[in-house]
């Protein structure tokens, strides 16, 4: 179980990592919260694409799942083990906005090799444009490519909306969220928010290419948060 909070993300979202980790210690699951940042820095985005790699890492080192919860998701005291939403022949799991579009603030990953391939899949993608997905898949850093690749795929599951409770899903009256993401009003106010417009994909391709390959970069991203981390 794991969650990135760096760019000082850990200090404004402290009570919910603290959940994550009280959660994690009920539940007997090995917890990392990746705080630090390499000496060169992390970008947003980096931050964001680097869940896909260490989920990934995690699949190859072999453990037998993998639970990632963003940094701004608060979990309840009441939230069940996650092997609750196991399915036969599923081995991915998210929930999805009213929108019908995947949320990737909250995955839960059943080790299998299809799993390995999915995400294999994703991290491959880190360096294409959001512009170049459909409309109705583009979102935020990586969530745009979860959408577009998930959607289709035989061995994602959609659970209750529960387990990732945001301003865009909906639950049944009178139940509970086990996970509020992003609800936390006083602490996501201090959250940095992206004023400049989106980029053009003539824009997102030179920048690209100014930055250099993304898969690169989160390789050597991973060996320092390896070697940090020990996970």
């Amino acid at each position: 179980m794991f969650s990135i909070a760096t760019n000082g993300y850990d200090k404004i979202f402290q009570a919910c990592l603290d959940s994550h980790q009280k959660y994690a210690d009920l539940q007997n699951y090995d917890y990392r919260a990746f705080t630090k940042s390499p000496p060169s820095g992390i970008s947003g985005t980096n931050s964001a694409w680097l869940k896909v790699a260490i989920i990934l890492r995690a699949l190859e080192k072999g453990y037998q799942n993998v639970f990632f919860v963003d940094a701004d998701a608060l979990i309840r005291e009441y939230t069940p083990p996650i092997d609750s939403v196991f399915c036969q022949d599923k081995f991915v799991y998210m929930s999805v906005e009213s929108s019908g579009n995947f949320n990737s603030g909250v995955i839960i990953v059943v080790n299998s090799p299809q799993a390995i391939k999915f995400f294999k899949n994703l991290l491959l993608r880190a360096d294409v444009p959001n512009s170049l997905l459909p409309k109705s898949d583009r979102c935020l850093y990586e969530n745009g490519h979860v959408i577009n690749l998930a959607k289709n795929s035989p061995i994602v599951q959609i659970i209750d909306p529960k387990w990732n409770y945001n301003y865009n899903t909906n639950i049944g009256e009178g139940e509970k969220e086990y996970i509020s993401h992003g609800r936390e009003l006083e602490a996501w106010k201090q959250k940095p928010h992206a004023k400049k417009p989106p980029l053009s994909l003539f824009q997102s391709l030179l920048v690209r290419i100014e930055q250099g390959p993304r898969y690169f970069l989160l390789n050597r991203l991973l060996k320092f948060y390896e070697h940090e981390y020990n996970f």
